[in-house]
């Protein structure tokens, strides 16, 4: 087989589940790579205004739309479980039930399958220059 037709047979980003271990307290979780079109997204979602200082940059919200828009399971869009949970969107229920820190690593373990890698802080940086 040649190269390209290893290439073509790779499946669609948008298709790949992996599963990630979160902590003790949360257990595992099953989660899908961001697209770089995803990614570029988000970056240009929480980047704020520029001032003296630089780019403001929403890092929580970031996070937030990583989290809610990548973990399959569980699924926090599903909105039978959403509503039995007493909640209306994935962000608020992931406010309320995980750790600051929590919703960090997620995010970052995400980042990581999904090619970004290293630092996610770097990253962001990066995307504010």
């Amino acid at each position: 087989m040649s190269r390209l037709e290893e290439f073509l047979a790779l499946p669609n980003v948008t298709d790949v589940v992996e599963e990630i271990y979160v902590n003790k307290r949360l257990g595992t979780f099953k989660v899908k790579p961001m697209t770089n079109a995803q990614y570029n997204e988000y970056l240009a979602r929480c980047r704020g205004k520029y001032t003296r200082e630089g780019v403001n940059f929403d890092n929580g919200k970031y996070n937030l739309l990583i989290v809610s828009n990548h973990v399959v399971d569980p699924d926090f869009s599903n909105a039978e479980f959403l509503a039995k949970a007493g909640f209306t969107n994935p962000r608020d229920f992931i406010n309320a039930k995980f750790k600051a820190g929590e919703i960090q690593d997620i995010a970052e373990k995400i980042a990581e399958i999904s090619g970004i890698g290293g630092d996610i802080e770097e990253k962001i940086e990066e995307a504010k220059n």
